[in-house]
């Protein structure tokens, strides 16, 4: 053993150490500590929290931080400084955690972020969500494609400095935005088929265009429910119309003709795309709820 080392270790005097537990054990200190743990868990929620100031959750944890705050500034210290310290550096903590929030939140790259996804947002409800409503045809075109894309780039383009709130926020937006696109890029366009058609081959192809109008109507609700310009239940009500269109393809007798079972193939297929975005926006909904 180096004694050396064992000359250079503090002693603690019986008398400091007594004291020091007693500090510990002190009511002052007992609830500090409870108020610490709260803080701790909040902490969390704090550094996730990627919404804005009039958002609900932003509102609850601010109010829970007030709270704490007014807890650690009731605890009695009885004016000795091994408490004061202590409950100095609670104070800090939850001051440090509101000024986190509040900073995330009125961020000017976070205001950026949903400048842009409103203007996305106006996009597909002036061109898509709009004219359907008014029993219109959606203007589903490259033109929307185009558009989306460049508001996609400038999204990229948001400092979030490295702030994980900001950064989710930024990934939020752009899984949606990205995601409307697919679908608009992934649409089948209606076939015209050489003629003469025999009457038999004439109805499969009838059937399949009727589905085609169907699956346009789907489309523009699914776009409108990615950019939250739809009630959440629309989610399940959607899902059931598209498995329902599947069922009705998939009884149809195209077995005589190749050119139409790659009609029907294609259309199957764009009902399958859009299927998938759904199950992606109902787990996102789950997981943020």
């Amino acid at each position: 053993m180096d004694h050396g080392a064992q000359q250079h270790q503090p002693h603690h005097h019986p008398m400091e150490q007594q004291q020091q537990s007693y500090h510990q054990q002190h009511p002052a200190m007992m609830r500090l500590y409870e108020v610490q743990k709260e803080v701790q868990s909040l902490g969390s929620a704090v550094c996730t929290f990627s919404g804005l100031q009039h958002d609900r959750d932003y509102k609850r944890i601010e109010r829970e931080l007030t709270r704490l705050l007014l807890e650690v500034d009731k605890v009695d210290t009885e004016g000795k400084p091994e408490l004061q310290g202590a409950r100095k550096r609670a104070a800090q903590e939850v001051e440090g955690l509101l000024r986190y929030l509040e900073e995330n939140a009125t961020h000017p790259s976070r205001i950026a972020i949903e400048d842009l996804s409103n203007e996305a947002r106006q996009l597909v409800d002036d061109r898509v969500v709009a004219p359907q409503r008014s029993g219109g045809v959606a203007e589903i075109n490259d033109e929307l494609v185009e558009a989306l894309q460049e508001i996609i780039l400038r999204l990229t383009q948001v400092k979030t400095e490295g702030r994980v709130p900001l950064r989710k926020a930024r990934y939020r937006a752009l899984t949606r935005m990205c995601a409307v696109q697919d679908v608009v890029e992934g649409r089948t366009q209606q076939q015209t088929l050489s003629l003469p058609l025999s009457g038999e081959t004439h109805e499969a192809v009838n059937l399949i265009n009727q589905v085609m109008v169907k699956v346009s109507v789907a489309r523009s609700q699914l776009v409108a429910l990615l950019m939250g310009l739809s009630g959440r239940d629309s989610c399940a009500h959607l899902s059931r119309i598209l498995t329902e269109m599947q069922v009705e393809l998939d009884a149809l007798d195209v077995s005589g003709d190749a050119a139409i079972r790659n009609y029907r193939k294609q259309v199957v297929e764009e009902i399958n795309g859009l299927l998938k975005h759904l199950d992606l926006e109902g787990e996102g909904e789950d997981t943020r709820r």
